[in-house]
This record gives structure tokens, C-alpha cells and sequence, in this order.
């Protein structure tokens, strides 16, 4: 993580927070969120990632009628990653549940945010609100990112699941190829899929053509 990347992130995170009542504890759970996504098994679930993400919630603040949900449900939505766990998400929302309200947040902001962390669980399947729809698509826009970003994005995957063999790679990540690119659009929202919906499926293709000769 460079110094740029953790001061970026470090004056968002102190804006998100800034109506909070908890001071000191916003400090230290901001170094408890570094923690997390600095782990050493994590190649794309990473700071870099949450960067990323900021990016397009920032581009796309214009469509988002409650930002301030969006953004924590960024902070926390992969706060506790293991590729090999299946309960990641809801772990995830459950952290977030217990700083959120130590920082003061109300019970139903907290409940909303955490209701979104466990949506991205299945992307494909829709949060409960237009909101929701914009964060995952958010989530989602790397698929629709230039073919060298898209390419280290898969890359960066594979190497979080190095334990898998490379047969059982090829068998869930055509899965989910097959499964994204069957599907009548790639994004929930009109304008994620304007803009990267088309690029995303140049993206699966070429990596679904490289898996089946591989």
C-alpha cells in the first residue's frame, strides 16, 4: 500500500465519518480496516480494491439518493475475506453492524448498510433498491475495466485461490462465465451498463476462450 493510497482512503474514511460521536474509535477502526484488507492471502480484495470502487461512487454520486450508506457498505463489504469460506458476507455485514453502531450510526442506517454487504453474496440477484443496484454494479465494474486491468484482476483472483487446482479453477471460473455472459446484461443499472456492460463482455469472452484452451 503506497502513502498516497492509505491518505486517499484515510481522508474519505474521516468525511464518512465525520457525523459520529466516536472520535477515537473511528481512528482505530480505520486501522482495523487497513488490517483487513492488507492481509497477506489477499491479491484483489484488497485496499486497491476499495480505491476502486470510491472511484466509481464518486462518478456516479449523481445517481445515488443515500452516498453515505453506499460508502460503508464499501468500507465492510469484504473486510473479512476467506476464499475458502462460504459465510464471508455475512461475517462481513456482522463487523459492520457492531462498529457502525459503536460510531453512532442509527439502527436502521445500520441495518440498511448491512442488508447491502449480504446482498453481494449474488450479485446477479439485485439488492432491495436502486442504491443497492448502483453499489453492486459499482462492485461489478471491474468486469467492464480495460483488458489489461481485467486481465490482472482475474490474475489477482487466481492467486487468492491458489489452493484450488488449476482443473477446479477452470470448472467454477467457466461457471461463472458461462453464467454472467447467459444472462440478458451484465450491470442492474442503465448507466453502469452503458458505459462497461459491452467491454465486460469482450472481457469474459476472451477469458472464457483462454480457459477452454488451457
Amino acid at each position: 500500500m503506497t502513502t498516497a493510497l492509505r491518505d486517499r482512503l484515510k481522508a474519505r474514511w474521516t468525511a464518512d465519518t465525520l457525523a459520529t460521536r466516536n472520535e477515537l474509535g473511528a481512528d482505530r477502526y480505520f486501522d482495523g480496516i487497513v488490517a483487513a484488507y492488507s492481509e497477506p492471502h489477499r491479491a484483489y480484495h484488497t485496499l486497491e480494491h476499495l480505491d476502486f470502487i470510491f472511484a466509481r461512487l464518486v462518478e456516479h454520486a449523481a445517481d445515488a439518493k443515500e452516498p453515505s450508506r453506499l460508502a460503508f457498505a464499501a468500507w465492510y463489504h469484504d473486510i473479512l475475506y476467506d476464499p475458502a469460506a462460504k459465510d464471508n458476507e455475512e461475517k462481513s455485514a456482522l463487523r459492520a453492524i457492531e462498529e457502525l453502531t459503536d460510531l453512532g450510526a442509527t439502527p436502521a442506517f445500520v441495518k440498511r448498510v448491512a442488508r447491502l454487504i449480504r446482498a453481494t453474496a449474488a450479485h446477479t440477484k439485485g439488492g432491495a433498491d436502486a442504491d443497492d443496484d448502483l453499489f453492486l454494479d459499482a462492485d461489478f465494474s471491474i468486469l467492464g475495466a480495460d483488458p489489461k486491468t481485467y486481465r490482472r484482476y482475474v490474475a489477482n483472483v487466481r492467486r487468492e485461490y491458489a489452493a484450488v487446482s488449476d482443473e477446479n479453477w477452470r470448472t467454477g471460473r467457466g461457471a461463472f462465465l458461462a453464467n454472467a455472459l447467459a444472462q440478458p446484461r451484465v450491470f442492474r443499472t442503465d448507466r453502469f451498463e452503458a458505459v462497461y456492460g459491452a467491454q465486460a463482455r469482450d472481457n469474459m469472452t476472451a477469458e472464457r476462450t483462454a480457459l477452454a484452451a488451457s
